[in-house]
């Protein structure tokens, strides 16, 4: 992709001047982030005059005519849902954001990703269905999944799937701002394992053992007390869970609680977070090394898991 240029004038000569990714962003961002300011301030201008009308009507302090109150009242009412609806239209807000935010994703995150990742792919947004991760069985119970920014690839060896993903339950319960990681488990086992963190939340509530579930509790007092072990068999957990996994769950940090679910093919990591990452800016400038070091704090979360998986649980 060749780079924009900007032609400035200086006396009778021309200048043509090349952009570089970062400007190129940033010049889509602010495009953006103005229709969005203008838009903001149109609103909330105009909800307040709404306000102030309403009330200075209903006081009587202005228009004495009770057909004109209504009409202007009227005025004001149709002009909210205008605002908060139609005026993003107007303003082309969408189509602002999508180049911009599909520039920063699928040409400048992806680069970094790779880089990080070799023998992996980025795609910013992949449909997802439930039918295809639903051996997880927290996931199997959500009615609906949200996913996108997905890295998928194998790393020494192991293949491993990457989703921020939104998870809908019923009761509108939700798991918001969450990475799930999905990764090949060739140990066999012969039912589920749950290593829950305590602190883990789905929505607001916390993570509750599943029917026909029951607690293991290990021998670690440490890890027993920042942690809790759901199976549906006490013999599955004794011989799966050992020291050396507790220690490295433990030490593990992915930016957030964590709820592990351990089958037999797959291993399933979620990760509760309190933004969703990888993300656009918009109030914030497009900066190289802030965009390396977000790709390169994802990809060490999903190598760390792996460096865990591959020395404690992959056979």
């Amino acid at each position: 992709m060749d780079p924009e240029k900007n032609v400035l004038e200086e006396g009778t000569s021309t200048v043509a001047v090349e952009l570089t990714q970062v400007e190129k962003l940033n010049e889509l961002r602010k495009k953006y982030r103005n229709a969005d300011l203008l838009w903001k301030l149109i609103t909330v201008v105009v909800i307040i005059l709404a306000i102030a009308f309403i009330y200075m009507a209903y006081m009587k302090i202005v228009f004495d005519d009770g057909l004109l109150r209504v009409i202007v009242a009227c005025v004001f009412l149709l002009a909210i849902p205008f605002c908060l609806y139609i005026l993003p239209l107007l303003f082309k807000m969408s189509s602002k954001f999508k180049a911009y935010n599909a520039e920063y994703k699928n040409v400048f995150l992806q680069e970094k990703i790779n880089a990080e990742l070799p023998r992996a792919d980025y795609k910013a947004k992949d449909r997802i269905s439930i039918k295809e991760i639903s051996e997880c069985s927290m996931i199997r119970k959500a009615r609906s999944a949200n996913a996108n920014d997905c890295i998928e690839g194998t790393y020494k060896g192991v293949d491993f799937l990457r989703y921020d993903m939104e998870l809908s339950y019923k009761k509108s319960r939700k798991v918001s701002d969450c990475v799930l990681i999905a990764c090949s488990n060739r140990t066999e086992l012969d039912g589920e394992v749950q290593i829950i963190q305590r602190d883990f939340k789905i929505g607001k509530q916390l993570y509750e053992m599943p029917e026909g579930y029951q607690e293991y509790v290990t021998d670690d007092e440490k890890f027993n007390k920042e942690f809790v072990v759901y199976t549906a068999e006490q013999e599955i957990a004794s011989s799966f869970i050992d020291k050396e996994l507790m220690r490295k769950i433990s030490r593990f940090s992915g930016g957030g609680p964590i709820a592990a679910f351990f089958d037999k093919k797959k291993v399933y990591l979620i990760i509760k977070r309190k933004k969703d990452a990888m993300e656009a800016p918009v109030y914030k400038a497009v900066k190289e090394n802030a965009c390396r070091k977000e790709a390169e704090k994802e990809a060490e979360v999903i190598k760390n898991w792996v460096d865990l998986l591959h020395d404690c649980v992959v056979k």
